[in-house]
């Protein structure tokens, strides 16, 4: 499975950088920047190449309302893609049993201001009913505590929110305790600004096309070396292997010359699933690696329990693992 096709493909960016209800030291004007480049990269055909009409641009939008129509509209269009992306103030109530994440809108404002804001949930829901004949689908949020939109406070790969969106990959600025950063000199916030250098610059020794998983991993290593926030990543269903843009640093590989060495077939496998892995193909990695896993091949074993336990499904882990014959 390659890139998202563009034609068939709809993306929502939604940024909120301006909050009169708000000191004017809690504004965010690198959102804007951040929010309007972005458009710019996915646009680029080296990336992806979506057409201007199938990107939606919401800087500022007034209400709830304006986004809500513009993300169904969105949803109902998208025949292969809906990436859906804010950036902003992320706002939760104490005093709210739940304290749900709300994404701020212009009006918002703190303490209590949460009924100004878009509530996630109403997020979640437009992917769930409106979004049913998307084949790929994307959350991403660049706000503080932006890892409630997961469920959980659990950390690197072990994500598994109990809110998840079912098909759907949700990638966050932050975990659910931590605030998101807008350094100070700094063009864009440091989320938004990792992920734009990724796509623009690519990922050295990476495949060919980039999935989400790949791009999660290499985000998570440059915020970390760099002491910032760890994004989060989860989600169920291919929405986890989705591909979503080109490597614009990948390079085709000279011919291999030299003699193929033998290699256990259970190794082959393993490798021949992370070739088609690479490749995009991820039904045809799903298959190989469930024809091993069949006949107790300990390497596609391992893969599927390690696998399933970042998807949350911890007793089919068990079961897969108490296959595995001790050496």
């Amino acid at each position: 499975m390659g890139v998202p096709d563009p034609r068939h493909s709809r993306a929502l960016l939604v940024g909120v950088s301006e909050y009169p209800r708000l000191p004017p030291d809690r504004w965010l004007p690198t959102v804007a920047a951040g929010l309007h480049r972005l458009v710019e990269v996915l646009r680029d055909d080296r990336v992806w190449g979506l057409p201007e009409q199938n990107c939606t641009v919401l800087d500022q939008p007034p209400d709830s309302d304006t986004v809500i129509t513009a993300l169904r509209k969105a949803a109902k269009e998208a025949r292969d893609a809906l990436v859906f992306y804010y950036a902003g103030h992320g706002l939760v109530d104490p005093a709210i049993a739940d304290e749900q994440l709300h994404l701020a809108l212009p009006q918002s404002y703190e303490p209590g201001g949460t009924h100004m804001a878009l509530s996630y949930a109403h997020v979640r829901r437009e992917f769930r009913v409106s979004a049913r004949q998307a084949q790929r689908r994307l959350v991403t949020l660049d706000c503080c505590w932006s890892g409630k939109a997961l469920g959980t406070t659990m950390g690197g790969d072990d994500i598994v929110g109990e809110t998840a969106i079912e098909g759907t990959a949700v990638l966050t600025a932050t975990a659910a305790t931590k605030k998101a950063l807008a350094p100070a000199g700094e063009q864009y916030t440091a989320f938004t600004g990792a992920l734009i250098d990724t796509l623009v610059s690519g990922i050295d020794d990476g495949p060919e096309l980039l999935d989400l998983g790949t791009i999660y991993r290499h985000l998570d290593a440059v915020q970390s070396g760099r002491g910032r926030p760890r994004p989060q990543f989860g989600g169920t269903g291919i929405g986890m292997g989705m591909t979503w843009t080109r490597n614009v640093a990948w390079r085709p590989s000279a011919p291999d010359t030299t003699a193929p060495v033998a290699s256990a077939p259970g190794a082959d496998s393993a490798e021949r699933v992370r070739q088609f892995r690479r490749a995009g193909e991820y039904a045809e990695a799903e298959a190989l690696q469930q024809e091993a896993v069949a006949r107790a091949d300990p390497d596609a074993v391992r893969a599927r329990v390690s696998e399933l336990r970042r998807s949350g499904n911890y007793e089919q882990a068990l079961k897969h693992e108490q296959t595995i014959r001790p050496d």
